[in-house]
């Protein structure tokens, strides 16, 4: 790879939660949180303003402990068919001013997920697959799309288990309907593995339109027992689903590798759940491993 790939941390494992799932709440305070991440050997991180916090304070704080920002992440909670279209556009347009404000031009885009949703009871199955709803899903992705260009922000696409866009076939579906300059893909390696797909090839196929990508580890043979059993989206995280990068099961240097020679953008490592109990040894142990194997 002849580019230069640039390497950062959305930093959830500190929001990971007893039940497998993820509590915000349960992060440090920002200031202490930038500071970990710095500490740990991460340079970048993904872009996310604190709620009450003005840009300007948090572009102080980011200054302050000598970080610069990845692109940050869009959640539509509408299935595009629920009457909350309009609400989820305009909080999309407002979102894309801010990531502007911030300097930035990429931002991912997925599907909103609950507890109580069907999909994640039953996941990364195609669970009640649905040509219609994924046609109005990409309808509404397209509005979002055209709503975020117009403020000069461009969503990525992020298939993730548990939505209305969960699998290789679904977000194929999306990317093909709205053209590349509307609508980047951002692929996380552990979702579409756990999903079943073909990373590697569904990553070379839509190569030229991936802004960054998810890094995440996880062992195939957890996500393979919990489709057989029907288990959970929690119950297959707490059976030791994800792992810090280079821990798990998945072939990360072979997929990147499929990314254009000269690739430039983002590698942002995400560890839903970190395998070490510890979340600042975790962030250590897969900034070590990063730039070991992607080195700059």
């Amino acid at each position: 790879m002849s580019g230069t790939p640039k390497i950062a941390l959305n930093p959830i494992q500190w929001m990971a939660s007893a039940d497998g799932w993820l509590d915000p709440s349960l992060a440090p305070e920002p200031k202490q949180r930038l500071s970990l991440i710095k500490q740990a050997g991460f340079d970048s991180v993904m872009a996310e303003v604190p709620a009450g916090w003005t840009v300007e304070q948090y572009q102080a704080l980011l200054e302050e402990t000598g970080l610069t920002l990845a692109p940050g992440y869009f959640v539509c909670r509408s299935d595009g068919r629920d009457g909350t279209e309009d609400d989820v556009v305009a909080g999309a347009a407002e979102t894309a001013r801010q990531h502007a404000r911030l300097g930035m031009t990429e931002i991912g885009l997925g599907m909103g997920m609950g507890k109580d949703k069907p999909r994640v009871a039953h996941p990364a199955q195609a669970y009640d697959a649905d040509d219609s709803r994924v046609e109005a899903v990409t309808a509404l992705i397209g509005r979002i799309a055209d709503a975020m260009v117009a403020e000069g922000v461009r969503p990525s696409l992020h298939p993730h288990v548990g939505t209305w866009i969960e699998t290789e076939e679904e977000g194929r579906a999306v990317l093909d309907a709205i053209p590349a300059s509307r609508l980047g893909f951002l692929p996380d390696t552990g979702h579409l593995a756990w999903a079943g797909a073909d990373v590697g090839r569904f990553v070379k196929d839509y190569a030229e339109r991936i802004p960054f990508v998810h890094v995440k580890d996880c062992r195939l043979s957890v996500a393979a027992e919990g489709r057989e059993k029907d288990w959970g989206y929690q119950q297959t995280v707490l059976a030791g689903l994800w792992v810090e990068p280079g821990r798990g099961e998945l072939d990360l240097p072979g997929i990147i590798a499929n990314l254009p020679g000269n690739f430039d953008g983002w590698l942002m490592v995400e560890v839903d759940r970190p395998d070490i109990a510890d979340p600042y040894e975790s962030a250590q142990v897969s900034a070590r491993w990063m730039h070991s194997t992607f080195p700059s």
